[in-house]
């Protein structure tokens, strides 16, 4: 009863007459924090009740009970309940039966099952939802000499029937009416040395059972099924919040910006749950600690007004974080002007927050030199060793200088702040040489270094390339970027760039980035037939099918470097909407894109899902630019627009989708059930990953599966050690892997049920010799031990060498209806 009354006292800890982001007076801001963070640690944890254990989880909405045997899941309101109970452990023909009635313990928010001294079953409530994992100390020693898998053995309790993911990694649960209730997903076993297994799903009847083969692993094992995917959520998720709309990434620093946020709170942390400022917007951080993310503030402006927009757009900058809301309304001008004055309509603000002392709070409110009404300040964002960059495109003074002259409406200005001696101030306001009526010059910026680039897509010229023709507007919005640099404090225009091809409402400039001595340039609505890289635009006949430009500086002199196109133009929407460029690799969003596919490198020819959205990366080597990655959502789905936001940093890329519709909160949640219309969601991924999976998910077989690849043992060369196995098979049907040092997509060769994702301009070995090739018997399984001494190309066999990445796939015979053969999902392993 203690834990409860501690939980209780906690969730009421709010001083009257104050917001729960602000330390009452008296009460040091740190001290604050502390008693802000035990208290929202205390959510999630467990206390005693009369049948065992209760936890209640806010963000999923149930309670879960543990009554020593297993655990019981019930939604707030009760429409159904789901759990699992574990029966047996162990290998075919000696399976140890596991008596209920043990005593469940906790400590916080972690609850556990001790049921042998070799066995415990855990579960962890937090943000993500409820975890749940088992840990085995030593090996059974029954029934070790046979071949067959551990298995653990488990019932479902409740009326929810369970249905196995296509791959078998996962576990649906569905009610009467055939909806998804739950997601049991992630499955992951891991060996003492943090080696993954192979392991799978199956269902029959009320029973689940974990089947892993742990021939090689090094005892104890961990056996946890949920997946540490990077799919954030608000705290508050909730419908038309578009969350996702802007994002930034700063190492292990995430923001997500949701500028339809409906709250009325203000500052940090304050109360999410008040929906009376419609439009309000609000802006959320994350950040990965000991490789897992989680949610530590919630920003809000310190005169949060419906309406304004907040988090419109956002910018990471070390230990600062800057927030605009471009239909802030009041008047005031420079820093920490006058909040209160709303007489100026979408005039703008920018917000900036710094983390000190384990808490985040606004130092500055920043306004224009000139505010103006619909001026649209912070309309765009950029931030680069702490010189934050301000687009206003609604901005409408005239190019001589003259601030206060509005005589060219939505002509555009971009505004430059940094800090100098310990104060923050406006140090340039920069127009283009074109400045003209509707140009709207800064609805984009970037900035590295010294430069900075800002796009005008309703520029009008007819000019092409680098520095032309500017003076003729014979083509509306066909828009352009203008690139400024510095030198001794004096901003200076340095490029007025086009492209090599604009046409009329092309809105190039409607996204710009910029690194070193590179930029690229989006034009959303760009119509030509091209694909992949320089592909020939001749033929316009795709509407807002997009492009994107990148340009090269060589000796202060911009050219045209390369036209990049989706891989899929016919099948994309608005590619360029967003962009992201990072030395050699840029990211572009195509929010309107509608592949029926998810995942990585999956089939992006097939039209099903309207919207749906996409992002591509491209890579430059030896000088050439290239498609390395089709990038969809794991949870793909009509109208979420993935891809409407897209950031960079480090081996991280982040994208947002405004649109998406799932019910979940905070991190890693369960992404299946959409019924809370664009509430938004951000997807983190890892562009480094030593082991991914690509190619999106297998076709389904004639077993009712989709096969897919993973891995166990070492990735260094020098080991030597590394096997591949493809689960999710046809029992009894033969197969082998394939191999090759490129990727590619061809659907359905030579008659195939599936697609293969390998070869490319590389070539592809297949490791169909006879001790190679594969038998899935019962179990579904094809393993294979890899030689990396020999490995097989068709020019013979070679050795792989540490730092090279190769990609694989398994190959198998199928039945469907008649014979005919089927894929794998793909696996990629850059080898150490």
């Amino acid at each position: 009863m203690r834990c409860l009354l501690l939980s209780l006292f906690l969730a009421a800890f709010v001083f009257p007459g104050q917001s729960q982001g602000q330390a009452p007076d008296g009460l040091p801001p740190e001290d604050w924090n502390s008693i802000r963070a035990a208290h929202g640690a205390a959510r999630f944890h467990a206390m005693e009740c009369e049948k065992g254990m209760l936890a209640y989880n806010p963000g999923q909405r149930w309670w879960a009970t543990f009554d020593g045997q297993g655990f019981l899941v019930e939604p707030k309101g009760g429409a159904w309940s789901w759990g699992l109970q574990l029966e047996s452990i162990g290998f075919a023909g000696a399976m140890v039966e596991v008596k209920p009635g043990a005593v469940a313990c906790a400590d916080g928010n972690r609850i556990w099952y001790d049921w042998s001294e070799d066995l415990q079953e855990w579960y962890i409530n937090d943000t993500r939802g409820l975890e749940h994992g088992y840990t085995l100390e030593r090996r059974p020693s029954k029934g070790t000499a046979s071949p067959a898998p551990l298995v653990l053995e488990m019932t479902v309790r409740g009326p929810l029937s369970a249905q196995v993911i296509p791959g078998g990694m996962g576990v649906c649960f569905l009610d009467a009416d055939g909806a998804r209730r739950v997601t049991y997903s992630g499955l992951k076993v891991f060996d003492a040395d943090g080696v993954p297994q192979s392991v799978r799903f199956e269902v029959e009847g009320p029973q689940i059972r974990i089947v892993i083969d742990e021939s090689h692993a090094r005892y104890p094992l961990t056996i946890d099924p949920v997946a540490q995917q990077a799919y954030l959520k608000a705290s508050n998720t909730d419908a038309e919040d578009r969350f996702g709309h802007s994002i930034a990434v700063s190492g292990d620093l995430v923001v997500v910006g949701a500028m339809y946020e409906a709250s009325h709170a203000t500052g940090v942390n304050g109360d999410q749950s008040d929906n009376s400022a419609p439009i309000s917007g609000a802006a959320y951080v994350y950040r990965r600690t000991g490789g897992v993310w989680s949610q530590e503030a919630y920003l809000k402006a310190s005169n949060t007004e419906a309406g304004d927009q907040f988090g419109s757009a956002v910018a990471v900058s070390g230990n600062l974080i800057a927030v605009a809301a471009e239909n802030e309304q009041s008047q005031a001008s420079g820093l920490n002007g006058d909040q209160s004055d709303n007489s100026l309509n979408s005039s703008g603000a920018v917000y900036l927050f710094e983390f000190a002392g384990g808490t985040w709070t606004q130092i500055e409110y920043i306004k224009a030199s000139n505010t103006g009404n619909l001026d649209l300040f912070g309309r765009s964002l950029a931030f680069s060793g702490g010189v934050l960059v301000v687009g206003a495109p609604g901005e409408g003074s005239g190019v001589h200088g003259d601030q206060s002259d509005n005589s060219a409406r939505s002509s555009g200005a971009v505004y430059v702040f940094y800090e100098s001696a310990g104060v923050w101030g406006q140090h340039a306001y920069l127009k283009a040489s074109t400045c003209e009526l509707g140009d709207s010059l800064g609805h984009s910026v970037g900035m590295s270094g010294s430069s900075i680039i800002a796009g005008a897509p309703g520029e009008d010229s007819d000019g092409t390339g680098a520095n032309g023709g500017q003076g003729n507007n014979s083509m509306p919005q066909s828009g352009a970027a203008i690139v400024f640099t510095t030198s001794v404090g004096v901003w200076t225009q340095r490029a007025y760039l086009k492209s090599f091809n604009p046409g009329s409402q092309d809105r190039f400039g409607g996204s710009v980035a910029i690194s070193g001595e590179r930029a690229v340039v989006g034009a959303r609505e760009e119509q030509s037939q091209a694909v992949g890289v320089d592909g020939d635009p001749q033929d316009n006949s795709v509407r807002f099918a997009g492009a994107a430009y990148v340009f090269e500086r060589v000796a202060g002199v911009w050219s045209q470097e390369a036209y990049l196109k989706a891989s899929n133009t016919v099948e994309t929407g608005f590619f360029g909407d967003s962009i992201a460029m990072l030395g050699d690799r840029i990211l572009v969003g195509s929010p309107g894109e509608h592949s029926l596919t998810s995942g990585i490198d999956g089939n992006p020819e097939r039209r099903g899902i309207f919207s749906s959205g996409a992002a591509y990366l491209f890579e430059r080597s030896t000088g050439v630019w290239k498609q390395e990655a089709f990038i969809k959502s794991a949870n793909s789905d009509l109208d979420d627009q993935f891809g409407h936001s897209v950031a960079m940093d480090g081996d991280l890329a982040v994208v947002g989708a405004w649109h998406e519709n799932s019910t979940t909160t905070g991190v890693n949640g369960d992404g299946s059930i959409n019924s809370i219309f664009r509430a938004g969601a951000a997807y983190v991924l890892d562009l480094e990953a030593s082991v991914a999976n690509f190619c999106g998910v297998g076709q389904v077989n004639s077993a009712g599966t989709s096969a897919s690849l993973s891995h166990t043992g070492s990735l260094a060369v020098a080991d030597n050690d590394l096997a591949l196995h493809a689960l999710g098979l046809p029992l009894n049907q033969f197969g082998y892997f394939l191999n090759s040092a490129g990727r590619s997509f061809v659907a359905y060769p030579g008659g195939s049920q599936g697609h293969l994702c390998l070869g490319g301009s590389a070539s592809l070995g297949r490791h169909n010799r006879s001790f190679e090739i594969g038998f899935s018997g019962l179990s579904g399984v094809i393993d294979l031990q890899l030689d990396l001494t020999s490995i097989p190309t068709p020019l013979g066999p070679i050795q792989v060498m540490a730092g090279e990445t190769w990609h694989f796939q398994c190959w198998y015979r199928d039945v469907s209806p008649s014979s005919s053969s089927n894929f794998s999902d793909g696996l990629t392993v850059r080898f150490e």
